[in-house]
């Protein structure tokens, strides 16, 4: 999977236009996702929040089983953070234990390819 530059460009929040693509290229790869797991459209909702305390811009993929976070600090150089973890429903916030993502692993196909495979059995479900 090829990550998008906006992932990689450090930007502001006061950058209204990196801010704007940043959340575009993130729901983008978080349909990606969705669809290589082979979840339909009304399987997972995406969501945008922003944690202001640490100043994180997270984009969520929830599922009722599974929650896939997209975390891009304000400022930071290749910052983004990439995890999911268990959840009882979609309403579940907290969840289970975050289980962080390497981004480099996911640059070659056998990386995504495993990731998939691994969010497929922790969102229980086959193929």
């Amino acid at each position: 999977m090829k990550f998008p530059k906006s992932f990689l460009n450090r930007h502001t929040p006061a950058n209204s236009a990196a801010c704007q693509a940043v959340r575009r290229d993130a729901c983008r790869v978080l349909r990606r996702v969705a669809g290589d797991m082979a979840l339909s459209p009304r399987d997972y909702t995406i969501r945008e929040h922003r944690q202001r305390r640490r100043d994180v811009d997270v984009f969520a993929l929830h599922t009722d089983s599974l929650l896939v976070e997209i975390q891009h600090p304000a400022g930071a150089d290749g910052g983004v953070l990439m995890s999911y973890r268990t959840c009882r429903s979609r309403d579940d916030q907290t969840g289970g234990r975050d289980n962080a993502v390497n981004l480099e692993s996911l640059a070659t196909d056998q990386g995504y390819a495993d990731l998939v495979s691994t969010l497929r059995v922790v969102a229980g479900r086959r193929g």
